[in-house]
């Protein structure tokens, strides 16, 4: 049976870069932005054969991850915005109000242009607050395609998977054809054990036969 499995590529920056969600500029740069792409391998076990034949079938979603340690802004020694307002923005993003839905937003950051990522949906929120004036804040999202696009890619997918189930069958028809000129090996096999039993039974080199002849 066909088993998917996926090899994955980790794209990370620690440096301070701005990010924009939607229409908001992160109120805090990211203190860690890590990206993970992975790719889709479909596996078909070949009757007779060890190992299993690869395919690559496409690509996950890419995932994402934002780190974010928000804190009071100050102008002047004075407090002009506090770290739960500024995180509030965050969380608008994520959830609006409790009617809403969630929506794909447009993501604009050094690393997510590189790794070619325009869309995503914010999965999850992790909020931790540390002081009264200190938040630490982790995001997690997931890149995202128009229902179109994805519609697409499965089409592709499937087509690559029926490529690669066509592949093991004629990679098992070629085993049968070479077992075929060969005379059979596993039965060659079989009647020399069958052969070399009798010998060392009857204590003298025995000239053979087949297993289902009688012996008097």
């Amino acid at each position: 049976m066909p088993d998917n499995t996926v090899q994955e590529q980790h794209v990370e920056n620690t440096e301070q870069i701005e990010c924009m969600i939607g229409d908001l500029v992160l109120p805090v740069p990211p203190r860690r932005m890590r990206i993970k792409q992975a790719l889709k391998i479909d596996e078909i076990e070949i009757k007779g054969r060890s190992g299993k034949l690869k395919q690559p079938i496409g690509y996950q979603d890419s995932q994402i991850t934002i780190e974010l340690e928000i804190c009071n802004k100050e102008e002047n020694g004075n407090v002009i915005e506090k770290a739960r307002e500024r995180f509030e923005q965050i969380q608008k993003l994520f959830r609006e109000s409790r009617e809403s839905l969630p929506e794909p937003k447009e993501i604009v950051s050094t690393l997510t242009d590189a790794c070619g990522i325009r869309q995503v949906l914010i999965k999850e929120i992790e909020v931790h607050d540390n002081e009264l004036d200190y938040i630490s804040c982790t995001l997690h999202l997931t890149e995202f395609e128009s229902v179109e696009n994805q519609l697409k890619t499965q089409a592709r997918e499937q087509e690559a998977v029926s490529e690669a189930g066509q592949r093991g069958d004629e990679a098992i028809a070629g085993d049968e054809k070479l077992n075929e000129a060969l005379g059979n090996p596993e039965d060659d096999y079989l009647n020399s054990r069958f052969e070399q039993g009798k010998t060392d039974a009857m204590g003298e080199e025995y000239p053979g036969e087949a297993p289902g002849d009688d012996t008097d």
